[in-house]
C-alpha cells in the first residue's frame, strides 16, 4: 500500500528485549544481500551462458549472420551481471551514485565481453580429454547448460537433480570427476563432499565445487574438506576446460600409481608362492604385459620361476626313476639270497631227481 501524500512513513520501533546490534543487523543484511544476488544471477548465468554456446555454434557453422545477434545479447547479459555484482556488494551497497556506477559498470563490461569474444577458442570434440563427468545441481536450467557444454567439449556426462540423487547414483556407477552444486536444498554441497570425502570407494574422484557464491570463505571451506577446485558461476568455457582437464589428469596419473601398485604386489605375492612351492605363471600375465621396468622384472621373474619349475619337475621323475631301479635291486638282491640258501638247493635238487623219475618211467 502506498504512504499517503506528504506523511513520512512511520518507523518501526524495536520492542523490548528483541532489538538488534549493529553487527547482527550488519550481518542479516549481508546473507540478505548475497541471497538476492544468488536469486538475480541464477537465470542471468542460463542467459550468458546459452548465448555463449549457440555463439559457438555459430561460428561452427559459419552463421555470421547470427554473431552478432548473440554478441549483443551476451554483452548485455554481462552488462546486468556486472551491475548485480556491484550494486548488492555488502562492502559498497548504498554508497555508490547509481549512474555514475552503471555507465562505469557497462563501459568495462563491453569491453570484457569484447576481449571474450575474439580470445574465445572453439570447443570441439578434438579437444576433449574424454571422461566420465557427473553433474549435481538441483536447478534444471545450471544443469542442461553446464552438461551440453561439457558434452560439447566431449566428455560423457550424467546429472543428478539433488545431492541425494547425486549419492544414489554414485553408488551404482562410476565417474571421473563431479561437478557439484554449493546451494541445494535439504543436502548441501558442502554435506555432499563430506560424505564423499570420508568415503573410501569415493574418496578419490575429484570433486570441482560450482556455485554463484564468490565469498572467498565458501571457496576455503571447500578445498579445506577436499574439494580439487571451485569455480564461480557464470564459467569462462576455457577456464572451465582447462579445471576438468588439469583434475582429470591428476586423476589419471593417481589411478596409474594405485595400477602400479597393485602390480608391485603381485610380483611380491609370486615371489611367496615361489617359496610355497604353489607358483601360477597366469598370475604375472597382466604385469608381464607392462612395457615399462616393472613389466620387464615380471617377465625375468616369471622365467626364472618356470624353469625352477621345470627342473623341479624333471628332479622329481629322476628321483620317481630311481626309486624304479632301487626296486629292482632290491628284488634282484632277494631273489639272490633265496637261491643261495641250502634250503632251495635241496629243493632244486629234489626237482631234479623227480624230472628224473618221470622221464624213467
Amino acid at each position: 500500500m502506498s504512504t499517503p501524500k506528504n506523511h513520512e512513513p512511520a518507523e518501526a520501533k524495536p520492542t523490548a528485549g528483541t532489538e538488534a546490534s549493529p553487527a547482527n543487523a550488519a550481518s542479516q543484511r549481508d546473507a540478505e544481500l548475497a541471497q538476492m544476488r544468488h536469486t538475480l544471477r541464477t537465470p542471468l548465468n542460463h542467459i550468458i551462458g546459452y548465448s555463449e554456446m549457440l555463439m559457438e555454434e555459430a561460428d561452427e557453422r559459419a552463421l555470421d549472420s547470427f554473431t552478432a545477434d548473440l554478441q549483443r545479447i551476451h554483452t548485455a547479459g554481462k552488462q546486468l551481471q556486472a551491475m548485480i555484482t556491484e550494486f548488492l556488494d555488502p562492502a559498497t551497497f548504498g554508497k555508490l551514485d547509481g549512474t555514475i556506477a552503471v555507465a562505469a559498470t557497462i563501459s568495462t563490461q563491453v569491453i570484457e565481453a569484447e576481449d571474450f569474444a575474439n580470445d574465445r577458442e572453439p570447443e570441439t570434440v578434438a579437444h576433449a580429454l574424454g571422461g566420465h563427468l557427473l553433474v549435481i545441481d538441483d536447478n534444471e536450467g545450471n544443469r542442461d547448460m553446464l552438461a551440453r557444454r561439457l558434452r560439447h567439449q566431449g566428455y560423457r556426462v550424467s546429472i543428478a537433480v539433488n545431492g541425494r540423487h547425486g549419492l544414489d547414483f554414485l553408488a551404482a556407477h562410476s565417474v571421473d570427476l563431479i561437478l557439484l552444486d554449493v546451494l541445494m536444498p535439504e543436502i548441501d554441497g558442502y554435506v555432499v563432499l563430506k560424505e564423499l570425502k570420508s568415503s573410501k570407494e569415493w574418496h578419490d574422484i575429484p570433486v570441482i565445487m560450482v556455485s554463484a557464491l564468490g565469498e572467498i570463505e565458501s571457496v576455503v571451506r571447500c578445498i579445506e574438506q577436499g574439494a580439487e577446485d571451485y569455480l564461480t558461476k557464470p564459467f569462462d568455457p576455457v577456464l572451465l576446460r582447462a579445471r576438468i582437464g588439469a583434475c582429470l589428469e591428476k586423476k589419471r596419473l593417481r589411478d596409474q600409481e594405485v595400477f602400479y601398485l597393485k602390480d608391485v604386489a603381485k610380483v611380491t605375492e609370486a615371489a611367496a608362492m615361489v617359496e610355497e612351492g604353489n607358483f601360477a605363471a597366469e598370475n604375472l600375465i597382466s604385469v608381464a604385459a607392462r612395457g615399462d621396468e616393472l613389466g620387464r622384472l615380471a617377465r625375468v621373474f616369471q622365467r626364472m620361476a618356470l624353469e625352477v619349475q621345470a627342473r623341479e619337475q624333471r628332479l622329481k621323475q629322476q628321483i620317481q626313476q630311481l626309486r624304479i631301479e632301487i626296486d629292482e635291486t632290491k628284488k634282484a638282491q632277494q631273489v639272490a639270497e633265496i637261491t643261495e640258501t641250502d634250503y632251495f638247493h635241496d629243493l632244486r635238487e629234489k626237482a631234479r631227481t623227480l624230472r628224473n623219475k618221470v622221464r624213467g618211467s
